[in-house]
């Protein structure tokens, strides 16, 4: 095998990887299961991967070294092998960290019980027999605002906290919350977290 042939089937081999994840959304789990948990650096909200592992990445990286090394064919193979290495690990890099912001950033509300327990608050008014907004209130949690009506067609000013009863026809059906609720609700979260 030449030098060429393996640049080559680290080009087509990287992309065929790459689309076959795409076009089967079930092989994405599989070009995830290399994500591991190596050092990073923290800065402020996001962590930051300084060896990005996951397949896709190492992926991308294969086809980046391949493709680097085949443009700089006419040069000496440390020079070429140095530069397509520093470029596949930028790309992989990048790739790395910006696939983990998206992840860790993404809304966790993923079904109707884990959106109907959460606590929130009227954000516009809902009218008589009318409709408004509600937002949840959690600060360590991703926002999720719904367009409300309350259960017995009554009207809720805004700032009032509310309880969502349930979900019909992407409408939230909510009641006030009254004290006691609240307080054993919110005695509840402070044990979560001790």
């Amino acid at each position: 095998m030449n030098v060429q042939t393996a640049y080559l089937v680290c080009i087509v081999g990287g992309i065929t990887l790459l689309l076959v994840s795409v076009l089967f959304g079930a092989l994405g789990d599989f070009l995830d299961f290399a994500d591991f948990d190596l050092p990073s650096i923290d800065i402020g909200d996001c962590d930051i991967d300084v060896l990005p592992v996951s397949m896709k990445s190492l992926c991308l990286a294969a086809t980046v070294f391949g493709s680097v090394s085949m443009l700089l064919m006419g040069r000496p193979m440390a020079f070429r092998h140095a530069i397509a290495g520093v470029c596949a690990y930028v790309g992989a890099f990048i790739v790395q960290n910006v696939t983990g912001f998206l992840k860790n950033h993404q809304s966790e509300a993923d079904s109707m019980e884990s959106i109907c327990s959460r606590s929130y608050v009227v954000n516009v008014s809902i009218p008589d027999k009318g409709y408004g907004s509600v937002a949840s209130l959690e600060k360590d949690r991703s926002v999720i605002t719904l367009t409300a009506k309350s259960y017995d067609g009554s009207a809720i000013l805004a700032g009032t906290k509310v309880d969502v009863v349930s979900i019909t026809e992407n409408v939230a059906i909510v009641i006030r919350r009254h004290a006691s609720q609240r307080d054993a609700a919110d005695a509840a979260k402070e044990e979560e977290k001790v």
